[in-house]
């Protein structure tokens, strides 16, 4: 078997017995026809990665033994979050998956002057994490990144401590901007939606202490500056 599947438990895993249940089983049953004897990844978004095979099936059910660690790694020192206007909902799951698999720890969507549409339903935000799972569990990264539900910017300015970078395209170039990233602690890059951030929010970003950062010569799509500002920041955060 070329590709080994990686599944996340978010409750912990530990060597020997492991059932899957639900959607996890007919996954790796069903669409990847695993098979007895077969391995797959197991992890718990703690920074480890264990490896497991199975040892059966039953109804609606895969029956495996966790063995050895496969993986471990310490917490990235700096901490990304992600505040990324509301856009149409295939375009804000679509940040949401790519930020994630850029290396967001979180990713709050966010109700401005020109996306007031209001809190999440339910069932959005469980879609929104489901997403975040499958993404985590594709691209490899040992650390869950959590989906908020949306807030207001007000809302994500009150509860903020750490460094605040406004994607902006009257903002710095990468260049100057990346030296100004503490090294630990938490940094948030605030991205506009569609009609971007009003005068009057950046007004408040700065005064906040928001530093503004230009993500290079083109417009971007709101979802396009949240993925590329994010991969700046955790590649500035693993030097």
């Amino acid at each position: 078997m070329g590709h080994v599947p990686r599944i996340y438990r978010p409750h912990g895993v530990r060597p020997g017995p492991l059932t899957l249940e639900g959607e996890q089983a007919k996954h790796l049953l069903t669409v990847l026809r695993l098979r007895e004897g077969d391995e797959f990844l197991v992890f718990a978004g703690d920074g480890r990665e264990w490896r497991a095979t199975v040892a059966g099936s039953g109804r609606n059910a895969l029956h495996a033994v966790v063995h050895e660690l496969a993986r471990q790694e310490a917490a990235h020192a700096l901490s990304v979050e992600v505040w990324c206007g509301l856009v149409r909902a295939t375009r804000l799951e679509w940040a949401i998956e790519k930020c994630v698999e850029a290396g967001a720890d979180l990713v709050r969507p966010m109700v401005s002057a020109f996306a007031s549409r209001g809190e999440g339903s339910a069932g959005k935000q469980e879609r929104w994490e489901r997403i975040a799972i499958e993404a985590a569990e594709q691209c490899g990264r040992l650390f869950m990144a959590v989906v908020t539900r949306s807030a207001t910017l007000d809302e994500l300015l009150a509860r903020h401590h750490g460094t605040l970078i406004v994607a902006d395209g009257s903002g710095q170039d990468w260049s100057k901007v990346a030296s100004l990233v503490p090294p630990r602690g938490t940094v948030a890059v605030v991205v506009g939606p569609e009609g971007g951030l009003a005068p009057e929010e950046i007004a408040r970003l700065r005064a906040a202490g928001g530093l503004l950062l230009r993500l290079g010569p083109n417009t971007l799509r709101t979802e396009t500056a949240a993925v590329v500002a994010t991969a700046l920041l955790r590649g500035a955060g693993t030097q």
